[in-house]
């Protein structure tokens, strides 16, 4: 699966990130924080360091998968008869998700952002209205009508007034 760039689009005051993945547009939450991840949920994860988090990766790695569970790896210490105790591996949290049949577990340092799903109803209601051989104007005017619908903006033309 190829994944293409990353574009930031602004709608009611709130930052929506859109990953286009394979000419489909996939309308993403702002980022999520591993402790609000929801288990049977899906997401789609940036991975960008490795599972222990002292290794962050030149590259990118994006996937879609569904969350599973979050495990606490406690950190090891070696302790000497002097009362001098050596850290030797940091504690974390490790995220577990389902990807494809597969559970991949990944550092809960890396991004997650929630894949938006609208329902069909409201979508297919909005995309018959927009779809009528009618000004665009009309089609705002009747949309104020439909709940589901939010009010259409347009611009202005722009014209040259020197």
């Amino acid at each position: 699966m190829k994944y293409n760039k990353y574009s930031l689009k602004k709608r009611n005051k709130k930052i929506r990130l859109y990953i286009n993945i394979n000419k489909y547009n996939m309308p993403l939450s702002a980022q999520v924080f591993a402790k609000n991840l929801k288990p049977g949920k899906k997401y789609v994860i940036e991975i960008q360091w490795n599972i222990t988090n002292d290794l962050r990766m030149p590259k990118t790695r994006t996937m879609t998968g569904t969350y599973v569970q979050a495990d606490f790896v406690r950190g090891r210490t070696q302790s000497f008869d002097s009362g001098l105790q050596v850290l030797r591996t940091r504690s974390r949290y490790e995220t577990t998700f389902n990807v494809e049949g597969k559970e991949i577990t990944v550092s809960s340092v890396n991004k997650f952002y929630e894949v938006i799903e609208p329902e069909p109803e409201p979508f297919a209601a909005a995309a018959a209205l927009y779809a009528l051989p009618l000004p665009n104007d009309l089609k705002k005017f009747i949309g104020t009508y439909v709940p589901e619908i939010m009010t259409l903006k347009y611009r202005r033309n722009r014209t040259n007034t020197n």
